[in-house]
């Protein structure tokens, strides 16, 4: 149940792999966490891949964890948790002399268990990434642009979301894929074929984490994904039951980052807005701004009211050009043709914003793009 090695170079990384072999020297079990697409896979694998006595499982399509036989003495090495947490935590503490790595979005909750929480990239190792995964589809891109930067940004400096872009070097310009990006999902689907199903797209790897929530822990995030200022106590607890309970559990399950409030990556945030559209996201909205009126006139919620009243202020820029397009009389064809997208892009972008504005024409979307500018 060993993986295959990996045919590509692996990049960065290089303090992240000294304090997990520090870890690992001092503690019997090490679980790194970390949100969908951030590499925590790849950096094990790396880490053991001229380590003797150690034993791979790739747990993706694994459903029987019970039936494993750990070495002993070895490494055993469980790579994908979190769809089968509870039965890799009966192993682990049915087996207490063997040593165990794992990654997961949440921990194992074992005793005698170190969490490692692994970030994404830094920004200089996000574009040294970009740049060997582009140079080998065209060995003639240039990796002076200044564009470079703003793109691994808008990608969260995430490993598979800048691999899954830089492969598209071969067929588009930065300029053309820092505009898709605008509906990164669409495009960020062409992974290796060799790789995971999860590992295959962006979409996929959020999903996953998505599907294993509970109902009321998507909803959460849902919710949450207005918030683009952060998630505070008060104003969790506020839109709905239980909220800052919700957002510590999405904390812990690596969907919400850490910080002096909660926050979102902005492909996450983009995924749960776009399943937001899919339910009551007018409701939503309106809940938003009628807890928005009741809070207090701390920083807290001068800043989410910002965000409330210009509810896209943070999403993609594309539909805020969009509304200005509407506004000038253009036609969806005109507007797709203008932002080099296809028609059935500006037709979901000029649905998305009726839906989040609360209107029923495109007349009301010119006016209030009128009124925006």
């Amino acid at each position: 149940m060993s993986g295959s090695a990996r045919l590509d170079t692996f990049v960065g990384r290089h303090g992240e792999l000294a304090d997990l072999t520090k870890l690992l020297a001092r503690h019997r079990i090490v679980t790194v966490v970390g949100p969908p697409g951030v590499g925590k896979s790849r950096l094990v694998h790396e880490l053991i891949a001229h380590r003797r006595y150690a034993m791979l499982v790739e747990l993706a399509d694994v459903f029987r964890v019970a039936d494993l036989m750990p070495p002993e003495p070895g490494l055993l090495v469980l790579d994908g948790c979190e769809h089968v947490l509870q039965e890799c935590a009966d192993l682990v503490q049915r087996h207490p002399t063997v040593r165990v790595l794992a990654t997961s979005r949440e921990l194992l909750n074992v005793p005698g268990e170190q969490a490692y929480r692994l970030s994404p990239l830094e920004p200089h190792e996000a574009r040294r990434l970009f740049c060997d995964r582009a140079t080998a589809v065209d060995n003639e891109f240039d990796e002076h642009t200044a564009l470079l930067d703003v793109l691994c940004d808008k990608l969260d400096r995430l490993p598979l979301a800048l691999e899954l872009a830089a492969r598209l070097v071969r067929v588009l310009t930065l300029e053309e894929i820092a505009a898709r990006l605008d509906n990164r999902f669409a495009v960020l689907t062409v992974g290796p074929r060799d790789a995971e199903a999860h590992h295959r797209s962006l979409h996929a790897a959020i999903d996953r984490s998505y599907q294993l929530l509970t109902e009321a822990e998507r909803a959460a995030l849902r919710i949450f994904s207005l918030l683009p200022g952060g998630i505070g106590e008060e104003l969790a607890d506020a839109l709905l039951p239980y909220g800052w309970e919700l957002a510590k559990s999405l904390n812990a399950r690596s969907l919400l980052e850490s910080g002096e409030r909660l926050t979102m990556l902005n492909s996450v945030r983009v995924f749960a807005f776009d399943a937001l559209l899919q339910h009551d996201s007018v409701a939503v909205r309106d809940r938003l701004l009628e807890v928005l009126a009741t809070l207090p006139e701390t920083d807290e919620g001068e800043e989410a009211e910002d965000i409330a009243l210009g509810p896209l202020s943070w999403r993609e820029e594309r539909l805020l050009r969009v509304a200005g397009m509407v506004a000038e009389g253009l036609t969806n064809k005109q507007i797709a043709d203008g932002l080099h997208v296809s028609l059935r892009t500006v037709e979901a972008d000029v649905r998305d914003l009726k839906t989040v504005l609360g209107v029923r024409s495109r007349a009301q979307i010119a006016a209030w793009a009128t009124q925006a500018r």
